[in-house]
């Protein structure tokens, strides 16, 4: 049997002689957090709450919050459907003349960038509250002061994110009045889990997208393979975030599985849409374990740079754990340096993550990007356009991957390479091998962040120890059969390899490997061009690939492929 424990957060207190209010009865509907430049407003923080209950609403003991202060209500009635502006007390005059105003002593600073705010009843039971951002504003020219956040539509008020907007008042604001954004903007959508991750070996934490508020048998609707919850508590004063106990320890390293049931929707009602989310308790990183997978160093002007890494060792790796440099070559600094996670993540095995300063941005860019994989950072090291010097180390500092990237290795048909990733065709394969590396294609949106490479290339399969992966090759960029790959798999450990390319009349064309060691294996990447590096013309090109080992042994052998342009 399940032992569910639940704080008193969004659940109704029934209390004989007082009417009780329930989450959504009465909700913060404006927030002014920069007030400077002055618009037409009085220069100070003020936001504004609205009765949509149909009783009044005695204030005395509620309580604004925003989880380290504490500003108490003093005794005053909020009528059904009335508004009340709430400001520092010292402040009241200024706005008593905009409606019903409430001074208190210790309101809290309402910082530009955003900060949680929650209002809670006398007995504690959170009614309403949000953690707004200065994204929220969505208008460049109303962000930097002057204008207040107003709600769109007050039916939805847990809906957050899309459901903001900077004032379209003159005057910049709308206190104690109906809010000039106002709107029809249901909430439709619940995504569900947004981290899961283990604190230590019998206890993890959940995070959802929105407000958990139908959670009366929570822990009864989660399931994690081959393990239950014991106890489950919120961690969060909106209810989103929540801390479970299980019933016996984690294996390190290793994936699991948690999903729930129909039972947990959000405030509109939805059912969450990813009801699904792997995580595992995290091992150390080990050198080759993460590797750069895609690089987005020249984006458009005004958009955010991305990386994107993949996880090639076969366990669990916590991305927080990473640290991220940029290396001036020149001067050797290294100063430039990041987390590539803001809080623990599960970096899986076999997957693919990306990191940017803008997340939104980067999802309304490139349409192949999985939101679920891209994580937003406070900021990226430093990526000039024309080259850069990336080294990926663990929280010990050892060196775990390395990459330097120049604007030559994108596609050299590319009218320009603004705003297109350079993506590895291979994500096991060497991020130093600059072969590997090759432009996004066309037809992925120029690319594909937190998903899988666009110009992916699978190892090609065969008893030979020569095989190519494809029979033919058409190098425009569309994301199919763009590049050839040369596999190799070679006996013993010491093998120099030599490949040269030659069109079907015996000329030369490219020397693509010149006493390379190879070892027992390696990979060769041809991209249609000449020694000249210019692309060569449709026809048929031949292969020969010499391996000489370190007994004295040598072995040719002959491969064709078909080279098409359209």
């Amino acid at each position: 049997m399940k032992k569910v424990i639940l704080l008193a957060l969004l659940v109704p207190l029934q209390v004989a002689g007082q009417n009780t209010f329930k989450p959504g009865d009465v909700i913060i509907t404006e927030i002014m957090a920069d007030p400077d430049p002055v618009v037409g407003l009085p220069g100070k923080e003020y936001l504004e709450i609205h009765n949509l209950s149909d009783d009044t609403v005695n204030l005395k003991s509620w309580v604004l919050s925003d989880g380290n202060s504490r500003a108490v209500f003093p005794e005053r009635e909020l009528t059904p459907g009335s508004y009340a502006i709430v400001c520092q007390q010292q402040d009241t005059s200024l706005f008593s003349r905009f409606g019903n105003t409430i001074g208190l002593k210790s309101f809290p600073a309402l910082t530009n960038s955003g900060k949680l705010l929650f209002l809670s009843d006398s007995r504690g039971k959170v009614i309403h509250g949000l953690e707004y951002s200065a994204e929220w504003y969505d208008d460049v020219l109303r962000e930097d002061g002057g204008w207040s956040l107003e709600i769109i539509d007050e039916g939805y008020p847990f809906h957050e994110e899309g459901n903001w907007r900077a004032s379209r008042a003159t005057d910049g604001g709308t206190p104690g009045r109906k809010n000039s954004v106002s709107a029809f903007n249901p909430d439709t959508f619940f995504g569900g889990f947004e981290n899961v991750f283990p604190i230590d070996s019998v206890t993890i934490s959940l995070n959802f997208t929105e407000s958990l508020l139908s959670y009366d048998d929570i822990g009864e609707f989660l399931v994690i393979e081959g393990f239950s919850v014991d106890t489950i508590i919120p961690d969060h004063p909106l209810a989103r975030c929540w801390v479970a106990k299980l019933s016996q320890p984690l294996a390190r390293g290793k994936v699991l599985s948690i999903s729930a049931g129909d039972g947990l929707r959000d405030f509109a009602g939805n059912l969450m849409d990813s009801n699904e989310y792997s995580f595992g308790l995290p091992v150390d990183a080990v050198p080759g374990g993460i590797l750069f997978n895609e690089l987005l160093f020249n984006p458009f002007p005004g958009e955010p740079d991305y990386i994107e890494f993949y996880n090639s060792s076969g366990k669990v790796v916590d991305a927080s754990s990473l640290i991220l440099v940029s290396v001036n070559d020149e001067t050797a600094d290294t100063s430039s340096a990041c987390s590539i996670a803001v809080v623990p993540r599960s970096v899986l095995p076999g997957y693919c993550y990306a990191i940017t300063t803008d997340r939104k941005s980067v999802i309304e860019r490139y349409y192949s990007a999985l939101p679920l994989r891209l994580f937003e950072v406070n900021q990226l090291p430093s990526m000039p356009d024309n080259k850069g010097h990336l080294i990926l180390f663990s929280r010990k500092l050892e060196k775990i991957d390395e990459v330097v990237y120049e604007e030559r290795m994108h596609y050299s048909l590319l009218d320009g390479i603004e705003g297109i990733s350079l993506e590895k065709v291979r994500p096991d394969g060497s991020s130093a091998d600059r072969a590997l590396w090759h432009s996004a294609s066309e037809s992925a949106g120029w690319g594909t962040p937190g998903a899988p490479n666009s110009v992916l290339v699978e190892a090609a399969e065969g008893v030979d120890a020569v095989s190519l992966s494809s029979e033919r090759i058409t190098p425009d960029n569309d994301g199919a059969d763009d590049i050839l790959i040369i596999d190799l798999k070679l006996e013993g450990p010491g093998n120099i390899v030599s490949m040269t390319v030659f069109d079907e009349t015996g000329r030369f064309v490219k020397k693509i490997a010149d006493n390379m060691l190879a070892g027992q294996g390696a990979m060769v990447v041809w991209n249609g061009t000449g020694a000249d590096e210019k692309p060569v013309e449709t026809g048929i090109y031949i292969f020969l690939i010499t391996v000489f080992d370190d007994k004295g042994k040598t072995r040719r052998w002959k491969k064709v492929c078909t080279l098409i342009r359209e």
